[in-house]
């Protein structure tokens, strides 16, 4: 299913403006901002490093993750895509119903963003371009996909772990309103580094579905519109 003969890479333009890198391919416009704002000094990371400990219990030493409690996030593409204030939000707020609890309440900002730049140091490559075009997508084609594709290692419900399924928990709602499509795009098309999590789009060498921008629309349509 899927299958489909590749087609070349198109190569995109890109113009600079100001702080912003607009990149145009195909029609679409994908932007990437300054999404960084932490300040990753020496100080910082080491900072970060020793808060991490209490981290390690399920996100394992270094974030390498440990399946079936708490997903890796010493990956290239993870962190490439993910903008400080994901990351800020998701160690500010946890994610309901999962093992990541909340910890604004044990550290406060200059500690999160101290992990943040820990984080960071895990994965020192720049910034992913990300598309952040509207989201055109058909959730009745995308439940298809997602039942076909993706349920396999997210669980029919895409509640991953809690599903006992060996994948991450994509279908909840405390993660689909602090991840943006665009970050949503780039981990399907080009996968989670270091992870089970392979890329999905028609472009990429090692895909594994072929999927086209408009079916990974698709996908995150039906997510969006039954997040939980």
């Amino acid at each position: 299913m899927f299958s489909r003969s590749r087609r070349p890479i198109q190569k995109p333009v890109v113009l600079f403006l100001g702080t912003a890198l607009l990149t145009l391919a195909q029609g679409e416009v994908s932007v990437a901002g300054d999404a960084r704002w932490v300040k990753t000094t020496p100080d910082a990371v080491e900072l970060g490093q020793a808060s991490f400990g209490v981290c390690m219990g399920c996100h394992g030493i270094g974030g390498v993750g440990r399946i079936g409690v708490g997903p890796r996030i010493a990956s290239e593409t993870y962190l490439q895509a993910a903008s400080d204030d994901f990351l800020v939000r998701t160690i500010k707020e946890g994610r309901s119903g999962t093992t990541m609890v909340p910890w604004g309440a044990a550290f406060n900002d200059a500690q999160i963003e101290a992990l943040v730049a820990y984080l960071r140091s895990l994965s020192p490559g720049a910034p992913a371009v990300l598309d952040e075009s509207k989201l055109v997508g058909d959730p009745a084609n995308g439940e298809v996909i997602f039942r076909n594709i993706c349920s396999g290692c997210h669980g029919r419900s895409g509640a991953g772990y809690q599903e006992t399924a060996n994948g991450t928990g994509i279908g909840r709602k405390a993660f689909l309103d602090s991840a943006s499509n665009g970050f949503i795009r780039f981990i399907v098309g080009q996968g989670k580094s270091q992870t089970k999590m392979r890329g999905f789009a028609a472009d990429n060498i090692t895909a594994v579905a072929n999927l086209t921008p408009r079916e990974i629309d698709d996908t995150i349509a039906y997510l969006r519109a039954n997040a939980w």
